[in-house]
Parts: C-alpha cells; sequence; structure tokens
C-alpha cells in the first residue's frame, strides 16, 4: 500500500481482467496503482500478476473482533472455493457491520433478510479505505456494492474518480439509476454512449474508448495458444462448439426445470447428445466462474472438454472454439469480437428478465427454444449487419489511461 497513486476497486474474473492491462500501462509510466481485488477478483488478480488488497487488509479501520463475529455467521452459504475462508469473513462482516453501526442490529437484519450479500453498500469503510490511501485517482467498474461506494467516497472527498464499463447500459442495469457518477465514464461502444444519454447522464463525462479486457484477445499469442490447444486434444478438423453458461436465477417467469444449475444442465446435455451422435463435433463446458462449483459433473466423454474457468485461460479456448452458446455471459461478446459465431439463448429468464440478447444487439444469432438450439447449430450462420455494438478498432488500454492522466492532471 502506498499514497498518492490510483486506487482500483473491484470484483471477480472478468472486471480483473480490464484493470489488469490498465494497471501494467500506467506502471510503464512509473504510477503506481493499489488495486483492491474482491472476494474472487483475489484469485484472479494473483493470476494476473498483480499483488491485490482485500478487506482483510483494512480490518485495522473498523472494530475487527465483531466484523469478524458477523461474518463467521454469515459465511455459510456465502462461501467459495476459490477465495480464502479469511477474507470472506472480512468482506462479509465488514459490510454488515457496515450497516449494524448505520442502522442498528435490527435494521442489519431486516436489510440482509431482504437483499443478502448483493444489497451491501460499505459507504463508511471505503470512505476509510480511501481516507487511509489517499489515492490521486478512484477508479472501479461498473458494479454496486464496494465499487460504487468507492466513487462515491472520492465524489465527496473531491478526489478524481473514474467509472470502467465493459458493457452496454442497457434499460436494465442499475448502474443507470446511481444518484453519484464518476466524473468520467469509459464506455464500450457507441450504443453505450447513447445509452447513458437516453438515461440522463451528462455527455461531458462519458468517452468511448472499448474496454481494456478485450485488447488481449487480439494478441498474436492468443490465437496460437488456441491452436496449439485445439490440436492437442486431436481436435483441428473438427466444429468446436463452447458452451458458456450460468445460473438461473429465482423469479416468477423460471420454470422450476430451469431454475439455478437447471437449465444449464439441460443446455450441456442436449449438447452432449448432439456430440456423442456427430463425430465431426466438439464441446467445451465452461460455467461461470463464480458458479461453476454449483454445476453437476456428467462425467467424461469423448469429444467434451470441461473447462475449469479458474484455472484455464479463456483467450486460448475462445480462440479454438467456432461457436459460443451462452445466455449473458460477455465470453460471447469476445468470441463475436473474435469473429466467432455467436448464439444466444433467448429462452433463457436471464436473458427475458433483463432484456439482454446478443441476437436483439446484433451480435449474434437468438435461440428462441432449447429444441432450435442443435438445428442452428447445423445450419449456415447469416451475415452479420449490425455493428453498433462494436468498440472502435484498436487496443482501449491507450484510450483508458489517457483519460486516467488527464483526471490526475487536475
Amino acid at each position: 500500500m502506498s499514497k498518492g497513486g490510483v486506487l482500483f476497486v473491484t470484483y471477480g474474473n472478468g472486471h480483473l481482467a480490464k484493470v489488469a492491462p490498465v494497471v501494467r500501462a500506467l506502471a510503464a509510466r512509473g504510477i503506481h496503482s493499489d488495486v483492491m481485488a474482491l472476494t474472487l477478483g483475489q484469485h484472479q488478480a494473483r493470476r494476473l500478476g498483480l499483488e491485490p488488497l482485500g478487506y482483510s487488509d483494512f480490518l485495522h479501520l473498523v472494530d475487527a473482533e465483531r466484523a469478524l463475529a458477523y461474518g463467521r455467521m454469515l459465511l455459510p452459504g456465502n462461501s467459495h472455493p476459490d477465495v480464502d475462508e479469511g477474507e470472506s469473513m472480512a468482506y462479509l462482516g465488514i459490510n454488515y457491520l457496515d450497516w449494524v453501526d448505520a442502522y442498528g442490529e435490527e435494521g442489519a437484519r431486516q436489510r440482509y433478510a431482504a437483499g443478502g450479500r448483493r444489497a451491501f453498500a460499505p459507504l463508511r469503510f471505503m470512505d476509510r479505505v480511501i481516507g487511509e490511501l489517499r489515492p490521486r485517482l478512484v477508479v472501479s467498474t461498473a458494479s454496486p456494492r464496494s465499487e460504487q461506494a468507492a466513487i462515491e467516497s472520492a465524489v465527496a472527498r473531491g478526489i478524481p474518480s473514474m467509472t470502467m464499463m465493459d458493457l452496454f447500459a442497457l434499460p436494465h442495469d442499475n448502474f443507470r439509476r446511481n444518484t453519484v457518477f464518476a466524473d468520467r465514464i469509459t464506455v464500450l461502444c457507441p450504443f453505450a454512449h447513447d445509452n447513458l444519454l437516453d438515461a440522463g447522464l451528462n455527455a461531458a463525462r462519458i468517452v468511448v474508448t472499448g474496454c481494456p479486457a478485450y485488447d488481449p484477445l487480439f494478441e498474436p499469442g492468443q490465437a496460437q495458444a488456441g491452436a496449439v490447444w485445439r490440436n492437442r486434444l486431436g481436435w483441428d478438423s473438427l466444429n468446436v462448439v463452447l458452451w458458456a453458461g450460468n445460473l438461473e436465477e429465482p423469479a416468477a417467469n423460471v420454470p422450476p426445470e430451469f431454475l439455478g444449475a437447471g437449465l444449464g444442465r439441460l443446455v450441456e446435455t442436449r449438447l452432449r447428445q448432439w456430440v456423442a451422435t456427430d463425430p465431426r463435433v466438439a464441446l467445451v463446458v465452461r460455467y461461470h466462474p463464480n458458479q461453476y462449483h454449483l454445476f453437476d459433473d456428467l462425467g467424461p466423454q469423448d469429444r467434451v472438454y470441461v473447462s475449469n474457468p479458474t484455472q484455464d485461460p479463456l483467450h486460448p479456448q475462445l480462440h479454438a472454439c467456432d461457436t459460443v452458446v451462452t445466455q449473458t455471459s460477455t465470453v460471447g461478446f469476445e468470441g463475436a469480437l473474435i469473429g466467432k459465431r455467436l448464439l444466444a439463448l433467448s429462452f433463457s429468464p436471464w436473458v427475458i428478465n433483463f432484456d439482454f440478447d446478443y441476437g436483439k444487439l446484433g451480435l449474434g444469432e437468438s435461440i428462441k427454444a432449447l429444441d432450435a438450439l442443435v438445428p442452428t447449430l447445423c445450419s449456415v450462420p447469416p451475415e452479420r449487419q449490425d455493428r453498433r455494438a462494436f468498440p472502435p478498432p484498436g487496443p482501449a488500454t491507450p484510450r483508458v489511461v489517457a483519460q486516467m492522466l488527464e483526471l490526475m492532471e487536475t
């Protein structure tokens, strides 16, 4: 930890992917960064060569004994095999303690009962962290909770701030409903820029830069690594499909057979059946890094590879595949960026409830029913026409860094 540099606050794998290249670019200019990587972000940050901070590094800013007691109380059902138990307890306990200090024991209990950890908003704690580190610039991803709390603290303190967005700012996005925004918001594409304008944001805050997370996709070594990986599996002549799935969360329109891992299992089973009957195809199964351990292992099968997303690098596998099937995962968008065919499960309640359909966005094809999946995979893909959701050409990292340097000069 040091004072006077850049403080990044970010959650899991995908968000760290856009932070890491920026941190490295700043370091090349002699600018120090502290990366507060939260929950699963710790593991990913270390994989990317960073030295992350976590909630446990700031226990001295709170009543640590009380915080850890609350964290121990909340740990059952909130642990993850890739997150250190002590870090989980610190994260859960400090957030809960923030509520207790603000609303009392009963108020904290009611808030947790209503929203769980997803409702955390640690404004007091993040303000203490920023007060201790005294950064020249605070940068977050566009998630709520700790990231938004960091931005609100920076704004209140008059410290320059930036939010890095990686998606499209669609109407469902809670980011649009914030009441406090960073001084600068870097966005993926003109489509996202216009969506934020429609939400009432000041155009002076918004800059179309693209997203640094996607820059490594275009490095020659990634495509080469994908070719090597595919060759090692003996899949050079096959049509390779990557299934990038996630859990379906409870909602009124979620059928029991889709709930939780249900839809993922149905899709995987259907794809496995297709592979078993067609020797020309192969399948990569890659569930969300936060959730992969919640999906049953359907066992080994010829021409099926089950990826561990916390160990297997994504980009070589993306380059190795021909088609990506997903609900709303950014893995699908990354595939589209490098020219892969993208099939979006528009019958997924998750897609419906968030109105996030890659087919509607012009990035892929909408699959309207499970029975349509394999026939579509066997069909000739249509030519892509709409480019409005694609980022500007060239790497995003230099453009984002330029915005940071401008803010730091102020």
